[in-house]
């Protein structure tokens, strides 16, 4: 990613993360996914609850079509 202004397209579980990572991939859109569990684990302690474990970042130029992809996923 060459563009630093990230914006968040998605907060929820690490699954549906990870399952918008791949449609984002394929659509050709690069993405960043922050797992709030997993960096908890690492540091030590618990992080977050399952319901907002994780959170994909986009591009700022490709935020509209990502959040039509994730609205469609999960609504």
């Amino acid at each position: 990613m060459t563009n630093l202004n990230l914006k968040s397209v998605y907060v929820g579980t690490t699954i549906n993360a990870n399952y918008l990572k791949s449609v984002l991939n394929d659509n050709e859109i690069d993405c960043i996914l922050r797992d709030f569990l997993q960096e908890g684990a690492h540091a030590g302690f618990g992080g977050a609850s399952f319901e907002d474990a994780a959170e994909v970042f986009v591009n700022e130029t490709d935020f509209e079509k990502a959040k039509e992809l994730a609205t469609s996923l999960f609504e």
